[in-house]
């Protein structure tokens, strides 16, 4: 196969969004500024006045009349299923799947299509971009407005945080708090081994094991292959790192060094720290239970997860001075409910879950 440009290739963006209007608006702008401009854009959006939104998209949209908007929304409001949706819809070979407040800089599509460009021997299953702290130049002209942020709970002049930041501290955070995907996740395909083929050895790239759901691309054949898991209805937590480790069955997941995403992690719709660890904790017992060739030779490795996170949790719940605990709190819900996961034939998974995942939502 011959070896096309970044500029001959075509792209679909989409875009899973709920009640961010602001960030949905700047997201699509900074699309519409690449060097390499998407094809497609498809957007299913769940937010209460969605047709509004979708009439400012399409205004937005209306001097670059070369990009096919398709503009739709669910009954279900889940990101998987949203994302599913969507996915349906795009026609491009390549898709950008990316958050609804992923602000790409200029050069970011161009820089990753090169990659897939480069891989004339169809290797290359996913590349995802970088996450970069600073924003992309805005065009002060323009009407949108910046979102209101997502409040941190870091406190960086912390005495703690800086300690955290020594490479004692790094280990701590990686290996106790386990702030690192490779300690969170259970791979439940190892051992994998990955080699950069030589025809893409001159590219800036790295192999990954995961990529963030805020800045990943995939080849489209791929992702039909590998859709988000259908159960996750309610809350999809740690989606993006299962769906990537599946895309990896195809072949290379890759990052491309050069391409930039800043991730503005605008206000939005996220559940309480207990919720989040209780579905992060159950959602790996569903990846495990469906995709895992004998899921049963990774029920030592959960169990002493759990372990792991009742100390983590606790430990940054209390650096973090919430006193109630919430994170720990969460680990214990999971410590008394995971039987009933695991116990749920897989041919059951995709009705029961959900409704067990909205109990979770509305009692706890």
């Amino acid at each position: 196969m011959a070896q096309l440009t970044p500029e001959q290739m075509d792209w679909s963006l989409c875009i899973a969004t709920l009640n961010r209007e602001d960030a949905l608006l700047r997201t699509l702008e900074f699309a519409m500024g690449q060097t390499c401009p998407p094809r497609q854009i498809v957007i299913v959006d769940v937010s209460d006045n969605w047709q509004e939104i979708r009439e400012k998209a399409k205004a937005l949209l209306s001097v670059a009349p070369q990009i096919q908007l398709d503009y739709i929304t669910s009954d279900i409001r889940s990101s998987a299923t949203q994302r599913n949706l969507g996915l349906g819809l795009c026609t491009s070979d390549i898709v950008f799947m990316l958050d609804d407040d992923s602000f790409m800089f200029p050069d970011c599509a161009a820089e990753i299509l090169r990659v897939y460009a480069a891989d004339t021997d169809d290797q290359v299953a996913a590349v995802c971009a970088g996450l970069v702290g600073e924003l992309p130049p805005i065009n002060d002209s323009t009407a949108t407005a910046l979102p209101a942020r997502k409040q941190s709970g870091r406190r960086q002049s912390s005495l703690a945080y800086k300690l955290l930041h020594t490479k004692l501290g790094l280990w701590i955070n990686r290996k106790i708090l386990l702030q690192n995907k490779d300690e969170l996740f259970i791979k439940y395909d190892e051992p994998r081994h990955v080699q950069i083929p030589d025809h893409l050895n001159a590219l800036e790239i790295i192999p990954q094991n995961f990529m963030p759901g805020s800045a990943m691309t995939v080849r489209r054949k791929v992702a039909l292959d590998e859709p988000f898991d259908p159960s996750l209805r309610y809350y999809a937590a740690f989606e993006d790192l299962d769906v990537a480790y599946r895309y990896a069955r195809h072949g290379l997941v890759l990052q491309a060094l050069p391409a930039k995403i800043h991730h503005y992690e605008a206000q939005g719709g996220r559940v309480k720290r207990k919720k989040l660890v209780i579905f992060q904790m159950l959602n790996m017992l569903i990846f495990l239970k469906r995709h895992a060739a004998r899921p049963e030779a990774f029920l030592w490795r959960y169990r002493v997860l759990m372990l792991r996170r009742m100390v983590g949790e606790g430990i940054k719940d209390f650096l973090a001075r919430r006193w109630d605990f919430p994170q720990l709190r969460g680990v214990f819900v999971v410590m008394r409910e995971w039987r009933k996961v695991w116990n749920t034939d897989l041919d059951a998974l995709d009705q029961w879950y959900p409704e067990f995942q909205k109990r979770i939502l509305d009692e706890l």
